[in-house]
């Protein structure tokens, strides 16, 4: 199954937003946030570890109108309910629960801005929930909304920062800049590395193009909401081990792993508790894998990149320990799929997707196989699972 085609999806979401809102259609704006992949690079960002990330042309569309008071008013196409509040007036906690991140955004962006405009939207994900950075991508489309109805000139990076300050102040959960970074900075046809600790984006075009693979992304019908998971406790065990290993190298203070050095892990990595050690080794290997899936990337040695990939998942299930029943099941069956070249876990592990590279001449067999094998064991998800062709795409845009 092929993901929405945006330019359709946008035209749709347009119809509707200016018929509810008896409004003009050309009065209308459109902002397209993707969702991101992350080949390699799994639950490092947050300990400024290097990852790999991409932007799909799946998304997050916002219809809306700036509006000359400072009220927000939103409704989704995807849950219950609408969302309506003040700029001046924002709760941190009341309202609808899909809301929260409309005033995570507003709440964030008035942290170092006055915002006296407000808009009216109409939001719509292609599949939220999933794993795939939806949250990142529905707060950054808020967050655009409010900087053009409000005149602000931002930076690409303030974006991210305002994103993550959003999600870590206001949403709850300690995650770190793959997201916001991935949806900023993606690029059509480009896998990103992103240094998350010094901030850096580099580009990273395929030595052969996507003449060479086809996304895969598998949802396995059951969303995940990272702050009612073990995410938050699984950073909090890796930022003890980083503190814990300084002690023991008698050197300064770590507050996340990346302060520590691999040879001081390798050293003394054997006095950490089992479960702190684990997560620790989990994040100097994913490291080392990220750096060798560069240079397979580059190279386009596509078997060599895939086969890390596998590498992370196994290392996110045993080292990090996350995931569940079902994402394992669905792990499995699309790491034994023909055609399939890599896969993993997207997102926290805990429910969501399991995202991979297909090969283009086994793709659409190999989804639909995939999605039966799948369904068939888990026929509780069956009316919400489904397995999805995608391409790379450009990152948060004005449509």
């Amino acid at each position: 199954m092929e993901f929405p085609n945006i330019a359709q999806e946008k035209e749709k979401i347009i119809d509707v937003f200016s018929y509810e809102e008896e409004l003009s259609a050309g009065d209308v704006q459109v902002i397209a946030s993707p969702y991101r992949i992350c080949p390699l690079g799994a639950h490092i960002d947050h300990q400024g570890g290097p990852v790999l990330g991409m932007t799909i042309n799946a998304c997050t569309l916002m219809a809306y109108i700036p509006v000359d008071e400072s009220t927000v008013r939103l409704r989704s196409k995807n849950y219950p309910g609408k969302v309506k509040f003040d700029l001046h007036e924002i709760s941190e906690t009341t309202g609808s629960f899909w809301g929260i991140y409309a005033r995570a955004a507003a709440l964030a962006l008035k942290e170092e801005y006055p915002l006296e405009r407000g808009a009216i939207g109409l939001l719509d994900g292609m599949l939220p929930g999933c794993g795939l950075s939806s949250s990142a991508s529905v707060l950054l489309a808020y967050l655009h909304a409010l900087v053009d109805a409000n005149h602000i000139q931002l930076q690409p990076w303030d974006y991210v920062h305002l994103t993550r300050w959003a999600e870590n102040k206001y949403i709850g959960l300690n995650n770190g800049i793959l997201d916001q970074a991935s949806i900023v900075f993606g690029r059509n046809g480009y896998l990103l590395h992103i240094d998350t600790k010094e901030e850096k984006v580099k580009l990273l075009p395929s030595a052969f193009g996507e003449t060479h693979y086809r996304i895969l992304v598998a949802y396995s019908g059951y969303s995940r909401e990272l702050t009612t998971t073990g995410y938050n406790s699984r950073v909090q065990e890796c930022r003890e081990a980083a503190a814990q290993l300084a002690q023991y190298a008698d050197s300064s203070p770590a507050r996340i792993l990346s302060d520590v050095s691999a040879d001081v892990y390798f050293k003394y990595g054997h006095k950490l508790a089992a479960h702190i050690c684990r997560r620790a080794r989990h994040y100097f290997n994913e490291v080392q894998r990220v750096e060798n899936g560069l240079i397979a990337w580059e190279k386009g040695l596509m078997e060599e990149f895939g086969r890390l990939m596998f590498e992370s998942c196994q290392s996110s299930i045993n080292q990090y320990e996350c995931g569940s029943l079902a994402i394992h099941d669905l792990q499995q069956i699309v790491s034994s799929a023909e055609g399939v070249i890599g896969s993993r876990f997207s997102g926290g592990g805990f429910g969501g997707c399991v995202v991979g590279f297909v090969k283009p001449d086994h793709a659409a067999i190999a989804a639909v196989d995939i999605q039966e094998t799948y369904r068939k064991l888990h026929p509780e998800v069956a009316g919400q699972a489904a397995v999805y062709l995608a391409d790379s795409a450009d990152g948060v845009r004005f449509l």
